[in-house]
């Protein structure tokens, strides 16, 4: 097949599977948009279905605003639909009554998958539904405006992962669009605005921040599991890299992330842990093959419970703005991002911005929605590991120091 004809052949498929995914929305919507199932019946318990299903990150940041949510509906079910990725967060760590997972990826490819997932949801018969998600996605718009609630509840949200036609589109499925504040503010202070005009109650600053509880049983298999890796957490202080990221864009080069290793254990004596997920073992290598201080690879080793007691047991957390870097913060542990323009303001820094702290470069083209219209992303780029190197130096000096009584530095670099 020639060039031209594979072009013409590609366009067609592209035509084609577009007009495919229009007609299976319309015909969706005539099928089940805004439509319940059955009547209540009398004395019946009522039933909330809440929609999370984004990021790791995003769901720990929404954990604070999904309690006030338990207590506002306290007395009704709570199901919490969640991706695979949350999973095991809602379940351990959350108040609601039944939790289903959601593969996002298997969502976007399998019509009989879909399918099935809004029969089950439409079984439930839910008396209320709500997707508290600022930047709304087609996908849950979708889930929520056929699970066949009588109340279907949104934010009126951005139009960052949404075209507006479809947005307005899908806003009339809805029984109620919540305002949300237009301007640059926190997702913590978003997910607390949503919850106070839904439930009437307002909350403290302290109510709204994040906050994860481990327990002993699982501290002490972070323990066990460090212990095994040739580091003792009672003796050791360690110092966890994230050098990875779930886009490539975020990414602050690895060769900084080891120039930046060696000498926080030069100078503060400490293992450096480089955590994430199966799909960073690359950016690990990276790293670790020109770190010369002992360090542990962890990356692929544990699960999200485990990974939190691991940052439990930390001096500090440095890494990309990442889900890990919400779940450091979360279980209290102090934290330095390197963070670039895409969301700037939105997810991070919050809370006590003493313990939580980002190295940054601004510049012109913040706030792009990480469409950078460049090749490389230079607000990530452009910092420095000697900027790093001082942001890191006030942590340890202004946060880690005093709260765990370490020795002062040794070298001076």
């Amino acid at each position: 097949m020639s060039r031209d004809s594979f072009n013409i052949a590609r366009s067609l498929r592209v035509l084609a599977g577009g007009w495919l995914r229009g007609a299976y929305r319309h015909l969706l919507a005539a099928r089940y948009g805004g439509r319940v199932s059955g009547k209540s019946q009398p004395g019946a318990q009522a039933s909330v279905l809440i929609i999370r299903a984004d990021a790791i990150g995003d769901f720990v940041l929404f954990m604070p605003a999904l309690k006030e949510l338990c207590r506002a509906f306290a007395g009704a079910k709570v199901t919490l639909l969640v991706s695979q990725e949350s999973e095991d967060l809602a379940k351990r760590f959350t108040c609601v009554d039944e939790v289903i997972s959601l593969d996002r990826r298997r969502y976007r490819r399998s019509l009989l998958y879909r399918l099935r997932l809004i029969r089950q949801l439409r079984q439930r018969q839910f008396s209320m539904a709500i997707n508290p998600i600022y930047s709304r996605e087609p996908s849950t718009d979708e889930l929520l405006c056929c699970c066949a609630a009588r109340e279907r509840i949104a934010c009126s949200g951005d139009v960052n992962n949404i075209l507006l036609s479809v947005k307005q589109r899908n806003n009339a499925f809805y029984t109620r669009i919540i305002p949300s504040h237009s301007g640059i503010i926190t997702e913590v202070e978003r997910n607390q605005e949503f919850v106070e005009q839904l439930t009437g109650r307002k909350m403290s600053v302290e109510e709204s921040l994040p906050r994860i509880t481990l327990s002993d049983t699982q501290m002490n298999e972070a323990r066990q599991l460090l212990r095994s890796e040739g580091v003792n957490p009672e003796l050791e202080q360690m110092v966890v890299l994230f050098p990875g990221a779930s886009n490539a864009i975020k990414m602050w080069p690895a060769e900084r992330f080891a120039v930046l290793a060696n000498r926080i254990a030069q100078t503060y004596k400490a293992y450096i842990l480089i955590c994430g997920a199966p799909s960073d073992r690359a950016a690990q290598e990276a790293v670790a093959s020109r770190v010369s201080a002992p360090l542990v690879r962890l990356v692929g080793k544990t699960d999200v419970v485990q990974l939190a007691a691991i940052l439990k047991h930390s001096a500090l957390f440095i890494g990309n703005d990442t889900g890990p870097l919400h779940l450091a913060a979360a279980v209290g542990t102090p934290t330095l991002c390197i963070l670039g323009g895409g969301h700037f303001g939105r997810f991070y820094p919050y809370g006590d911005r003493q313990m939580h702290r980002a190295v940054f470069q601004e510049l012109e083209c913040f706030h792009c929605n990480w469409l950078c219209p460049y090749e490389v992303s230079h607000c990530i780029h452009e910092i420095t590991v000697e900027k790093a190197w001082q942001a890191v130096r006030r942590m340890f000096e202004e946060v880690v120091a005093p709260s765990r009584y370490l020795q002062k530095p040794s070298v001076s670099i």
